[in-house]
């Protein structure tokens, strides 16, 4: 009787365990878009394509990640709203070619408040003469607390979008920061 009692009560805790934690959600491409003009107002009048790579998809076991299809996608919102480039384009059809690389995501595996920490290499390259003028790591973090969200995965997700949305904000204004001259191809 005792053994059937204590595997009903682990059960319940089973139950309640999931019912709070859920299943892993995968970051989105609207959470992580910088919705700010560009920094000091400057817009550069060329055109630039996107890549983002170094990203994971996420599995309904396991925990929030940024898909690189979404984090391009989120970069290429944040360029067209603060209107730092003149248009992006797809492809490698850009007077400029921004690649974004996730290097490292670290992410808690349990808490109350949930800091995640994300750490990007950012390049941007010069069609016309494949010149690298910009190449740099960014690092930046988010923390999410329990008044954000009562379930454990949605803090987690929500604090993988801030982590992101900060680095591409950090992106954007060392971007918005160069002199671009000589971009026509």
């Amino acid at each position: 009787m005792r053994a059937l009692v204590r595997l009903a009560g682990a059960a319940s805790a089973l139950a309640i365990a999931l019912s709070i934690t859920g299943c892993a959600t995968p970051a989105t491409n609207q959470a992580m878009v910088v919705a700010k003009p560009a920094p000091s107002g400057k817009q550069h009048p060329y055109s630039a394509s996107v890549a983002a790579s170094g990203g994971a998809e996420t599995s309904a076991l396991g925990s929030t990640n940024i898909d690189n299809a979404e984090l391009k996608t989120a970069i290429e919102k944040s360029i067209r709203d603060s209107k730092l480039f003149r248009e992006v384009v797809d492809g490698k059809g850009g007077q400029y070619q921004l690649s974004v690389v996730v290097i490292q995501m670290s992410k808690p595996m349990l808490g109350l408040d949930f800091t995640v920490a994300l750490e990007a290499g950012w390049t941007l390259v010069r069609a016309s003469d494949n010149k690298v003028v910009m190449r740099q790591v960014f690092s930046s973090s988010h923390t999410a607390k329990l008044g954000d969200a009562f379930v454990g995965t949605k803090r987690l997700q929500l604090a993988v979008e801030g982590a992101a949305r900060a680095n591409i904000e950090q992106g954007l204004a060392a971007i918005a920061a160069l002199d671009l001259g000589g971009g026509q191809s």
